[in-house]
This record gives structure tokens, C-alpha cells and sequence, in this order.
């Protein structure tokens, strides 16, 4: 095993050194390093083992794989309603819309990039000239949000990002991009408290960070929207159905609203 390094600890294997191998990528490490047990690494050593090693790197694509199938499935969802809106000329939009596998994977890595973000309106600016004075400001601001609406976390922002051009009397958004999806989970879930403030936090928006895709669809969907109610039709608003933006009628989310619901599609 000369020149051979362990993928987890870097160290070179002795001569002796049995190493394991992982069954996705193939890369090997000491037993010692995997965290397997004597009785685990014999059977692994078997000619006809049933028992699999995956390195946490690919124990982790594995756990993601039903959430990825999940995404896909929706994506799909969304291209053929997007196909399958019908917009007068007006709109300068055809439906007769291809959608190629390269644009479906570019956008399931875009949604896989803003899974973690999420987006703050509303939030004072500083004025200060100095970079890290103004993302210290940030910092606090987005901290004191999330304090707000959830008394008892441990969640701490990654990093911040001003969008737009400044303009004076009018805050721009921020980008705030946090460790985890359970993180913008947990906020997006609460976020309604904010409302509920007496202070200036209830002015405060909290959204998360959609792609260029999703974002053209919701505007389509807002003309569609604007031209059917202009037309006569009332009672119409928006819903997310299984994480999917669809125009249906208020009533139907009124006797829906009982109902258990399904969790939301995060990445939208």
C-alpha cells in the first residue's frame, strides 16, 4: 500500500494495513478511521458480504438522494404547468416551451445553491464607510430577527450580502445564507411573528431565495392572475400545492385550511 493515504486522516498505510474501501467511490481508509466495529470490518473482509461501507461523503449523497428524487419530481411538475398556461399575446409568452435535461439539472444545482438562503426586506442600512462595519451592523440586525421569532436557537447566519444598487430612504435586501436547510426551515416557519411586533420588526419581510426559473414563474403566474380577474373572474390568489405555485380559488384555501398540511417546498 505504498504512496496509498487514508481519504479521512491523509496518513500514509503501513505495509500490513488492511484498508477498507468505500462501495460508492472506492476511496480506502484505516479501519481505525471509519468508526467500524471488529465484528463490522470482518464482514466486510468476507467474499460474499452483504454488509456496504459508504465515507461520510457518500453516506451524505445518499441521505439527500429521496430529497433530490423529490425536487426532480416537482421541477417536472412545474415545466409541464408552466407548458401548459394558457397567456394571451399581450404577455409576449408562447407555451410551445422546450425544457432540455440541461436545463432541468442547471436548475435543480440553482435550487440545491438558495436551499440555505433566505432573503430579509425592510432592514435598516448602515451608513458607514467601512466594510466590516457594515456587515457587523448586518449581523446584528439579522441575529435580533431570528432571536425574535425563535426565543431558543442556535442559529447563527453564515454570511450576508446587500442586493441592488443603495438608494437613499430605502433599504436594499439581504441576502443571508445560513449552514443549513433545517435552519431557513425553522425561520421561514416562524416568520410570522414578526407581524405580531410592536416594535419596527414588523415592518420586517422574511422570503427565500428563488432562481431565475422560479422567479419568471411567479411573475406569470401574477400577469395570469391580474388578466383573469380583469376579465370577471374574483376569488382568485396563488397557492403553493406540494411546494408547486398554482392560481386557485380563495375558497378552496379557506377549506384547506383545517387540514393538515403538507410541508412546503423550501426551495421555491
Amino acid at each position: 500500500m505504498t504512496g496509498v493515504v487514508c481519504n479521512i486522516c491523509n496518513i500514509q498505510f503501513a505495509e500490513l494495513d488492511i484498508p477498507i474501501k468505500c462501495d460508492s467511490c472506492t476511496l480506502s481508509a484505516h479501519s481505525k478511521c471509519t468508526g467500524l466495529s471488529a465484528t463490522e470490518v470482518k464482514c466486510l473482509s468476507l467474499k460474499n458480504r452483504s454488509l456496504k461501507y459508504f465515507c461520510d461523503s457518500c453516506d451524505q449523497d445518499l441521505k439527500e438522494l429521496p430529497e433530490l428524487k423529490l425536487l426532480i419530481k416537482k421541477l417536472l411538475v412545474e415545466v409541464e404547468n408552466l407548458k401548459n398556461m394558457n397567456f394571451n399575446s399581450d404577455s409576449g409568452y408562447t407555451s410551445s416551451v422546450h425544457f432540455s435535461n440541461e436545463f432541468i439539472f442547471n436548475e435543480i444545482n440553482e435550487r440545491n445553491r438558495c436551499a440555505n438562503n433566505l432573503l430579509f426586506y425592510n432592514i435598516e442600512e448602515c451608513d458607514s464607510n467601512r466594510l466590516d462595519d457594515r456587515i457587523s451592523f448586518d449581523l446584528v440586525q439579522i441575529n435580533n430577527v431570528i432571536k425574535t421569532i425563535l426565543v431558543e436557537t442556535s442559529i447563527i447566519p453564515k454570511k450576508v450580502i446587500h442586493i441592488g444598487r443603495s438608494q437613499a430612504g430605502k433599504p436594499r435586501p439581504i441576502k443571508v445564507i445560513f449552514d443549513s436547510k433545517s435552519d431557513v426551515f425553522d425561520i421561514i416557519k416562524n416568520k410570522r411573528k414578526l407581524s405580531q411586533c410592536n416594535s419596527s420588526l414588523s415592518s420586517i419581510n422574511i422570503s427565500t431565495d428563488r432562481t431565475l426559473y422560479q422567479r419568471e414563474t411567479m411573475k406569470k403566474l401574477r400577469e395570469e392572475l391580474n388578466q383573469r380577474t380583469s376579465k370577471g373572474e374574483m376569488d382568485l390568489t396563488i397557492k403553493f400545492v406540494n411546494g408547486v405555485p398554482n392560481i386557485v380559488k380563495k375558497s378552496e384555501v379557506i377549506s384547506t385550511h383545517s387540514q393538515p398540511q403538507q410541508s412546503q417546498n423550501f426551495l421555491k
